[in-house]
């Protein structure tokens, strides 16, 4: 085993980058078993890493699994409820197998982690020293209850947003912002500052609200050209048929493969400024560290009619009024909108 980070081997080089930079900031190496010549290798790893139960299918024909000791680390948001517990079972009840299995989740751009097994195990023990010395905060208790929690997260997340956005509708209707509001609420511990849900399972609200939104703009301001930012998998989950008959660029990160289902009446781009050259009205559902980034003043130059109609939150809402033409945002009609 190393001395300072844990070395696993995954059956193939399908590990999402997500979870290969996540495991590398936990103090993880990764190696592929392509590069190894066999599962002899497994004398200079520490374990092998399981992302989907396929994974484990990989190895059962090796009798080094039930002849060798190690850490079979079953990592992710994909594993089947229950999966992890069923295969300690399953491993316990054959003779001479010693191994460790350990369920490890990374919370959503936190320095968090649960793990999920025996608290006095080898395995768990050297991980939460590990993450400790990443200064990663690591949360111990059984596989069964880290699949629980991470099974009810997006269910209370999806009813946080929820509640916001029909906070927002009120807003909207008082004159007041949903962003003072939102900042005032958070400062109660229990609900926090940060309210948006980037990766949620049912995009019900936002669809709806984008839809309405850009019906109404498009109702006051001249809009041929559309900008969109955010993944193309999103987009084709809402409706777009305020879209119809408009010239539209869709975003796309150029760390991202290039999908092959785009809609056929859309363009697509890698470059930020070519995707919003001479737009007059930009569409943001998805907030990256590109659009982040991009100075509000230089966001003006770029666009023909600096119109946003923006989903997640990306700018102040005072910054906003200084540069762009128009903004709207969620629960913002207190700004230059009317």
């Amino acid at each position: 085993m190393s001395n300072s980070r844990t070395v696993v081997l995954a059956a193939s080089r399908e590990v999402s980058t997500t979870a290969q930079r996540e495991l590398a900031k936990s103090g993880i190496d990764l190696v592929i078993a392509e590069e190894a010549v066999s599962l002899e290798s497994l004398g200079e790893v520490d374990g092998l890493l399981v992302t989907k139960p396929s994974d484990l299918k990989e190895w059962h024909g090796d009798l080094r699994l039930r002849q060798t000791t190690g850490l079979l680390l079953v990592f992710g948001s994909d594993i089947p409820y229950g999966w992890a517990d069923r295969q300690t079972d399953i491993m316990r009840s054959n003779e001479g197998t010693k191994w460790e299995l350990v369920r490890m989740v990374w919370l959503l751009d936190q320095d968090r982690a649960w793990l999920g097994g025996d608290v006095d195990g080898k395995w768990v023990r050297v991980l939460c020293k590990q993450l400790a010395a990443c200064q990663i905060l690591s949360l111990v208790s059984t596989m069964r209850e880290v699949d629980e929690a991470v099974r009810q997260l997006p269910r209370y997340l999806a009813w946080k947003e929820q509640f916001f956005f029909e906070l927002g509708e009120t807003c909207d209707q008082e004159g007041i912002s949903l962003h003072g509001v939102a900042r005032a609420l958070g400062m109660d511990r229990r609900i926090g500052q940060e309210w948006m849900y980037p990766k949620r399972h049912d995009h019900q609200f936002v669809g709806s609200w984008l839809e309405r939104e850009a019906t109404e703009i498009m109702k006051k301001t001249n809009v041929q050209r559309i900008a969109l930012w955010g993944p193309l998998s999103i987009w084709k989950q809402i409706p777009t048929g305020w879209l119809e008959e408009k010239e539209v660029c869709l975003y796309i990160n150029e760390d991202e493969p290039i999908p092959n289902e785009i809609p056929v009446a859309w363009t697509f781009s890698t470059e930020c400024e070519k995707t919003l050259h001479n737009a007059d009205l930009l569409v943001i559902l998805h907030k990256d560290g590109v659009i982040g980034e991009l100075p509000l003043s230089e966001l003006s130059r770029i666009m023909r009619q600096p119109v946003v109609l923006d989903a997640a939150a990306c700018f102040p809402v005072q910054e906003a009024q200084a540069y762009l033409l128009r903004y709207r945002a969620i629960g913002e009609k207190t700004n230059v909108w009317e």
